[in-house]
């Protein structure tokens, strides 16, 4: 009888360590679930923006016909945008996150680095969006204050440096 306990206490440990990893697992492609419902419905936007920005960029490289090497990046970058998009369109938005896991995996400096760089946006972003009017108002006159003052230093910093009339 204790030989059962013990064995039935061990098989249910075992089950429950397996089942918080598959509830993890299972937790995890939930999440992944809903944000690929979320993002199929922006797919199209996402990809019209991208080939306006191509677009865009294919028509800067157009008026440089004086800079052939400048208008060759520009060009190239276009037919780059142009194939993101057509990447966005036409791919699952699970196979987008197994791509983004190969291409950490492959350049964890340029990830990281993209990493730093779109948290510095989002911070930004979500900043300005967080402001009310009073807030920015107040941001604006704070830095227009720091200014002047900056401004009002250095004009007297130069008016004491200038040699006087009557020396």
């Amino acid at each position: 009888m204790a030989k059962r306990a013990k064995s039935g206490r061990g098989r249910k440990a075992g089950g429950s360590s397996r089942s918080n990893g598959n509830g993890t697992h299972r937790l995890f492609d939930d999440v992944l679930a809903l944000a690929s419902t979320l993002v199929r419905g922006r797919k199209e936007t996402g990809a019209d923006r991208l080939m306006s920005l191509a677009s865009s960029t294919r028509d800067f490289a157009d008026a440089l016909p004086d800079m052939p090497n400048v208008r060759s990046t520009a060009a190239t970058a276009a037919e780059s945008l142009e194939g993101l998009a057509d990447y966005v369109l036409h791919t699952e938005v699970e196979q987008m996150v197994d791509d983004a896991n190969v291409f950490a995996r492959r350049h964890p400096i340029m990830t990281l680095a993209l990493s730093v760089g779109a948290g510095i946006a989002a911070s930004g972003y979500l900043r300005t969006r967080s402001d009310t009017p009073a807030q920015s108002r107040r941001r604006s006159a704070t830095q227009s204050s720091t200014r002047r003052k900056s401004t009002q230093k250095s004009q007297r910093s130069m008016a004491d440096e200038r040699p006087s009339a009557n020396a």
